[in-house]
């Protein structure tokens, strides 16, 4: 994972393997979602409908629809300079072969004198552009021409995506779905064998909001309910590697 190293264990057997199951009580679409052991960040997503969510220490997007976790992508989110704003937003309108206009701000950084890219394999938008958040924002959720460049805290402020992954988000979510870019930096999950993992994550913007008194609280209640002990040191490794 780009600019973002995962130390994930097995709290219970010492093996190195991602979640299975939030502690969130998120459920799993299908078996076939559930083999890509990916960690589920502690959100609520809504009964009905879809909802986006998107990590941004984590560098994943999570569709949610009527309360099931559907996908999960790797994302490009905004470096740290031009970050990816955090809060509640909304799906906005969709844009397919779009043209990139180019801000004010980029056409100054580039210097090139270039205001606009036409839809084509050069177009760093790739070949969708889905608005995200109040359009006087600038942000989108799109495709791109640096496929390397994702996951990465690498952009202007908006969330890139592997093309084919683009294309496939965007056909698939409903414009006005709620979106929450959050910023959580550990992922804390269960799964049905009554194991528990924990990952941690890099802090690109430097929020250092991590609250490991209340996650070692949540450790150790999840710990007495199934009458299991975690190891304190293979707690401590994965908060000190992130």
């Amino acid at each position: 994972m780009a600019n973002s190293f995962v130390c994930t264990f097995h709290l219970k057997n010492y093996m190195n393997k991602y979640a299975l199951l939030s502690l969130g009580a998120v459920a799993l679409a299908s078996p076939a979602f559930a083999a890509q052991t990916i960690p589920v960040p502690d959100v609520a997503p809504a009964a009905a409908g879809y909802q986006v969510v998107i990590n941004i220490p984590q560098q994943r997007l999570f569709l949610f629809k009527d309360g099931s976790l559907k996908k999960v992508y790797p994302v490009g989110v905004g470096k740290a300079m031009s970050q990816t704003n955090i809060g509640e937003h909304k799906i906005g309108a969709k844009a397919f072969n779009p043209t990139w206009h180019i801000p004010l701000s980029i056409q100054k950084e580039r210097g090139d004198g270039v205001k606009s890219v036409p839809p084509g394999p050069k177009n760093p938008l790739g070949p969708v552009f889905v608005r995200l958040g109040n359009p006087k924002l600038g942000l989108g959720i799109h495709g791109t021409s640096n496929p390397a460049s994702v996951p990465g805290v690498v952009s202007h402020g908006c969330v890139r995506m592997h093309s084919n992954n683009a294309l496939q988000f965007a056909r698939s979510v409903h414009t006005g779905a709620n979106a929450a870019v959050i910023y959580q930096l550990a992922s804390l999950n269960a799964d049905a064998n009554k194991h528990l993992w924990l990952a941690a994550y890099a802090d690109p913007y430097q929020q250092r909001n991590l609250n490991t008194t209340a996650l070692r609280q949540s450790i150790d209640a999840w710990s007495q309910v199934n009458g299991l002990t975690a190891n304190p040191a293979r707690i401590n490794s994965v908060l000190r590697s992130r």
